[in-house]
């Protein structure tokens, strides 16, 4: 059941021009009188007692100005729910006192019994027509869709596109609609990072391809190649060692040539030696004394020259001898040019280069396309992820899109002559973003006539008391300028301008 607010009766003391007025309510409250007369000002009264302010949230002050008083003072005698409360607002001397059934109490106590009771802006939007429309666009919104509750996720679900249905409803098993943007979406979502991937990607494949386009294409047989390297290591190898072979025997041959050459030095410098040791005379005399040797003495020194001459022969002798076992050695040995097998060596290595180098550009494509193939597939494996991910947010976005047209027409079917709109789209990011306007006949609140403010109001209160758990009394202020229907949920109040006549109150049904 509703919480049902109604006002009994109110009393004012120098509040605005009133000096002393007492307003007891009825079902129907009507107020009327020329201007100036006072009736927005009861109208006002009960808003300035709950909450000190005007009927639109606006601080208010209600002390007169064309008098002098000594305080000002109002009180509201309400009941919610059957159960009367009363309080009481002043202002003496420039103090501020409240009091609750009379009592004097603190302002904090005093707001927080106000608040226990109802909620100030929903109060204020069923009491004045007009107040919803001064609030700032978020909460109007929060207050249309305070008891419309946003459409299931099955409802909109079945208004997609299979795929995109099939894959949101998958995902948000695990992951709310938010965190699935967060994961694919900006700046350091999935999508961000699968397309440098991809750009990445695309280069690798770009560059690995240009490199193999750049390597001449091998039409031979490439196992026939490994064969033919295969047969000329062989001949090389062969050739080789013929060639290291006649390199030792001629090695050999040149160590003897020059050890023939060295003898016969040795063999020419001792025949030069010969005659001088030959020829050497036999002393007779000392050498140191002059005197003649003895028989025994100059025997001596034929003897030692004799000895002489025979170790000078034999070793002469050995010389000619090691000369000819030389020259003998090398008679069995024959230089062998092995210029021509030596450029047989370099025509076949020749050959085997080429042989290697088709091998090499062989492997080195086998390679690269290995490579290219690969890049290929991450590519490709990139740019799915990367569809996958721009198809996500696609179905969020299609998902808030429809979203906020259900919501947006499960609002709008509560109203007859009013459009709302809940969401608009913002093009630099193609996504809908929370809004609120209200329009009559296509024209916005702030330029419809006073009839229609009231007409749009009306319609407004209506829906809100219809959604609310809340019913408070309705004051109409200048109604004179509206000639439609008044349906109400409870008490109305209203201020009619009537040129020339004093104020009236008038009541019809009991409090």
């Amino acid at each position: 059941m509703p919480k049902q607010v109604r006002f009994i009766e109110s009393d004012l003391v120098n509040f605005t021009s009133h000096r002393q007025q007492s307003i007891k309510f009825g079902d129907v409250t009507k107020l009327s009188g020329r201007n100036g007369q006072g009736k927005t000002s009861i109208g006002t009264a009960p808003v300035w007692v709950l909450w000190g302010t005007d009927i639109f949230g606006s601080k208010f002050n209600p002390a007169p100005v064309n008098y002098n008083f000594d305080r000002v003072f109002a009180s509201l005698l309400l009941s919610v729910d059957g159960v009367p409360h009363k309080f009481a607002r002043e202002i003496d001397g420039g103090t501020n006192r409240f009091y609750i059934n009379d009592v004097p109490v603190k302002a904090k106590e005093y707001e927080a019994a106000v608040a226990g009771l109802f909620d100030k802006d929903e109060f204020l939007s069923l009491y004045n027509p007009s107040y919803f429309f001064g609030l700032h666009w978020t909460k109007q919104r929060e207050q249309i869709l305070k008891y419309v509750t946003a459409p299931a996720k099955s409802e909109v679900l079945k208004h997609l596109p299979d795929l995109q249905a099939d894959r949101l409803g998958d995902l948000t098993k695990k992951h709310s609609l938010d965190d699935l943007v967060k994961i694919h979406g900006g700046t350091g979502g999935q999508k961000s990072k699968l397309e440098k991937q991809h750009i990445a990607a695309h280069s690798r494949t770009k560059t690995l391809q240009e490199q193999l386009d750049r390597l001449p294409i091998v039409n031979t047989d490439i196992e026939a190649v490994k064969v033919k390297e295969a047969e000329l290591r062989e001949k090389i190898n062969a050739a080789d060692k013929v060639v290291v072979d006649t390199d030792k025997t001629n090695a050999a041959y040149t160590t003897l040539q020059a050890r023939i050459n060295s003898l016969q030095e040795q063999i020419s410098a001792s025949a030069k030696r010969w005659p001088e040791l030959r020829d050497e005379p036999i002393e007779d005399t000392c050498r140191t004394c002059k005197q003649a040797l003895q028989d025994e003495a100059v025997k001596a020194v034929t003897d030692d020259k004799e000895r002489r001459k025979t170790s000078f022969q034999d070793n002469h002798k050995t010389l000619v001898s090691n000369r000819k076992d030389a020259e003998a050695e090398l008679a069995a040995l024959e230089w062998v040019d092995v210029s021509e097998q030596r450029q047989k060596v370099r025509e076949l290595e020749d050959q085997l280069d080429n042989i290697l180098e088709t091998i090499r550009t062989h492997t080195e494509r086998d390679r690269l396309a290995g490579e290219v193939e690969k890049a290929k597939t991450d590519e490709v494996a990139t740019l799915a992820s990367l569809k996958e991910s721009i198809f996500i947010l696609d179905a969020i976005k299609a998902y808030r899109a429809k979203e906020a047209e259900l919501q947006a027409e499960k609002v709008q079917s509560l109203f007859t002559t009013l459009s709302i709109r809940l969401f608009k789209y913002v093009k630099s990011s193609d996504d809908y973003e929370p809004d609120f306007s209200i329009q009559m006949d296509g024209k916005d609140y702030v330029v419809l006539s006073a009839g229609e403010k009231i007409a749009a109001g009306l319609e407004l209160t209506e829906v809100l008391f219809k959604q609310s758990e809340l019913i408070v009394p309705c004051f109409i202020d200048g109604i004179e300028s509206y000639t439609g229907p008044v349906a109400v949920y409870d008490q109305l109040i209203t201020g009619r301008a009537v040129p020339g006549q004093e104020l009236k109150i008038e009541t019809e049904g009991e409090a």
